[in-house]
């Protein structure tokens, strides 16, 4: 199973925060090529980078970061990016820039024919959800809106609207290196979309019992504070998501 670290963007520098709380947040690099660079060297393959002034403000402010990430890890480690991605011209434009996959969010539910535009511009490879939930109901708008929707009836209507992958997210479990929700990320991947799970992984036993759902659906897991901390390293991982020894 893939292993991707996070790499996330507020001001041009990494950061991450709890539960998605802009007033929790931990600054962990000014420059966030370092960490970009140090995962990449460490065996990743691909990095899941979100511009989080786009996700809260709806409008991007770190494409020159994303741009200076893709430029020093080079064609081996693929980006998938996040973040104010609510029209097909900021699709287009990060698809250019070299972004492998651009990650739709509160725009594939509040927009519902933007989505179905991006698909059919782009392709099913290119456009990936992001599908966050609290207490299992969608979020959208930088998580700060909770809305009365199941995920679980979300994730139905995106697969039967095309959307191939879906970056599962449970908030409650984001930054809390408390381990992963498990049952939900297996309920999401039951719908038939290939699920990314995200959200609580902060040891290797979390690593692998996260891997063992790949047989169900789950083709791969982010990774964020667990590995700015230091409690997991990232070859570690991806040899304990592959089943062996680093």
């Amino acid at each position: 199973m893939l292993v991707i670290p996070a790499v996330d963007l507020m001001a041009g520098r990494a950061v991450r925060l709890r539960q998605g709380r802009k007033a929790e947040k931990t600054e962990y690099f000014a420059d966030p090529v370092e960490p970009a660079l140090a995962f990449a060297r460490a065996g990743a393959k691909y990095l899941h980078v979100i511009d989080l002034d786009g996700a809260f403000e709806g409008e991007g402010r770190n494409l020159d970061s994303v741009q200076r990430i893709i430029a020093a890890v080079g064609r081996e480690v693929k980006i998938e990016l996040g973040g104010g991605m609510r029209s097909l011209d900021r699709i287009e434009r990060v698809l250019e820039l070299g972004v492998e996959r651009a990650i739709i969010g509160t725009a594939a539910f509040a927009d519902p024919e933007l989505l179905t535009a991006a698909l059919v511009t782009f392709g099913r490879e290119r456009i990936v959800v992001s599908l966050d939930a609290s207490d299992g109901r969608l979020a959208i708008r930088g998580w700060e809106e909770v809305t009365g929707k199941p995920a679980g009836e979300m994730a139905a209507e995106l697969k039967a609207a095309g959307v191939a992958r879906v970056i599962y997210t449970d908030i409650a479990t984001d930054g809390m290196l408390a381990g992963p929700n498990l049952p939900a990320q297996a309920q999401i991947a039951e719908t038939g979309l290939t699920v990314i799970a995200s959200g609580g992984i902060s040891t290797l036993e979390d690593v692998r019992a996260v891997a063992g759902l790949e047989s169900r659906g789950v083709e791969a897991m982010i990774i964020g504070k667990a590995l700015y901390d230091g409690r997991i390293e990232l070859a570690e991982a991806i040899a304990a998501a592959r089943g062996s020894q680093p």
